[in-house]
């Protein structure tokens, strides 16, 4: 269980990497290393506690989409990090995204395929 929850965390960091430093989409993390295992942990307890709920909540609108409205929900778990860590003000930490809805959906898009395939990597 710690394990998987460790592995979980460094999965987290290594992807809030890639989209803050490799790919430009507008998303800039603040903080070097204390930044993005804050970013990590605050991402892994969203997306294990509020991101279930949502989809509970949104069935329908997830069956009438075809699965399209998962794209809000991750979008949507995006903002909620990011006002997480404004809320919460740690010194030095931000995440900065630039260029408005397309920017959060992008790197909500990206944050759901990122953490698919880390999931799929952690079960083996």
């Amino acid at each position: 269980m710690i394990k998987r929850i460790i592995l979980r965390i460094l999965a987290n960091i290594a992807l809030l990497y890639v989209l803050a430093e490799l790919v430009d989409v507008g998303f800039t993390l603040t903080g070097d290393l204390r930044g993005y295992l804050i970013a990590a942990i605050l991402l892994g307890i969203t997306n294990g506690v509020v991101k279930p709920i949502l989809k509970i909540l949104s069935i329908p609108f997830v069956i009438l989409t075809a699965g399209l409205f998962l794209i809000v929900i991750n979008t949507f778990i995006i903002w909620f990090v990011k006002y997480s860590l404004d809320i919460l003000q740690f010194e030095g930490v931000r995440i900065i995204i630039e260029g408005g809805l397309g920017s959060y959906v992008s790197v909500g898009i990206l944050t759901a395929i990122g953490n698919y395939f880390l999931t799929w990597l952690i079960k083996k």
